[in-house]
């Protein structure tokens, strides 16, 4: 590839068009007519050539969203954004093989095979074969599901939780965004448990197609999209967010009855945890009506913050 480029060529190996069940059921034909292209579209492919040297990034040009470094190599099978599957630029030689260009911030994860007495320092996949290499600062996230509660339930037994995940495979965080303001908060483990942001992350790969480490479901999100973990039952919190359990909205007339307010405009809590160098544990601080996030913590529901929406400490 050109010096400064960001493309990467990736060869066709398998297409989900010719994909059959194991009864010999073709999963999608051209007749279909409820065709999903984010369902049935191609995900993975064969690393044929890709950049030699650190990828273009820069906070004033719009070349790549945030700064990594090149962790593949010819030969390696990576895991791709289905947009960028069906958008990608194409050819196909006169041998019918099919390639495609794609820009390398939306690869998510490489593999290639687990050689006999290899010990390289790669997370190895569930059945010790393939070495798994997550690109971009994309972690690989284990679906949490919900459990059914009873009978009458809204959900089914298999239906996850988009707000939770446990981490699979840990990717290197990013080093910069182009949106200066996000950053990779943790360093993150294999079995951490996370909490995602306002918006969930997207699945690896379609259901009906799904290879990726024998054929396991996982979600895919970089840490700045994590909101706080849970490491061996211990919670951890990014840098600048506390947690609170809310106090009662009240006032406390001269002779000392307790007057819940009719209308509050703000609210205030107690600071259960905090990351904050301004902010101490047991402080008592007053935040907007709404903001934060809500969470569950030792059976309550307590609430998380930054720093910039908390008003005040109340003295």
């Amino acid at each position: 590839m050109p010096p400064g480029s960001r493309s990467v060529l990736l060869k066709t190996l398998a297409r989900n068009i010719d994909d059959r069940t194991p009864s010999g059921i073709w999963k999608i034909s051209e007749t279909d007519t409820d065709w999903d292209p984010a369902s049935h579209v191609d995900r993975w492919g064969e690393v044929i050539a890709c950049p030699d040297g650190p990828l273009p990034f820069s906070f004033f040009d719009d070349i790549m969203p945030w700064e990594t470094q090149i962790q593949i190599a010819p030969g390696m099978i990576v895991f791709y954004d289905y947009l960028q599957g069906l958008n990608a630029s194409m050819y196909v030689d006169e041998y019918g093989s099919e390639y495609k260009l794609i820009d390398y911030d939306n690869l998510y994860v490489a593999t290639f095979p687990k050689g006999e007495g290899d010990d390289l320092d790669f997370q190895t996949s569930t059945d010790g074969t393939e070495y798994i290499i997550p690109l971009n600062g994309f972690h690989i996230i284990e679906m949490v599901y919900k459990k059914k509660r009873g009978t009458l339930d809204y959900f089914e037994d298999k239906k996850f939780d988009k707000t939770k995940g446990i981490v699979k495979y840990v990717a290197q965080n990013n080093t910069a965004y182009e949106n200066d303001r996000d950053e990779d908060p943790f360093d993150l483990r294999q079995g951490d448990v996370v909490q995602f942001g306002l918006i969930p992350p997207v699945t690896l790969e379609a259901e009906a197609h799904c290879v990726f480490d024998g054929g396991r479901m996982y979600r895919r999100s970089q840490g700045r999209n994590m909101q706080l973990i849970w490491r061996d039952g211990e919670l951890i919190l990014p840098k600048g967010k506390i947690l609170i359990s809310q106090l009662a909205d009240e006032t406390i007339t001269p002779s000392g009855i307790v007057l819940p307010k009719a209308q509050v405009k703000n609210h205030r809590g107690k600071v259960i945890l905090s990351s904050s160098p301004d902010i101490n544990v047991d402080d008592q601080v007053s935040y907007t009506k709404g903001s934060g996030m809500l969470i569950d913590h030792e059976g309550a529901k307590c609430r998380v913050l930054t720093e910039s929406q908390v008003l005040y400490i109340v003295s």
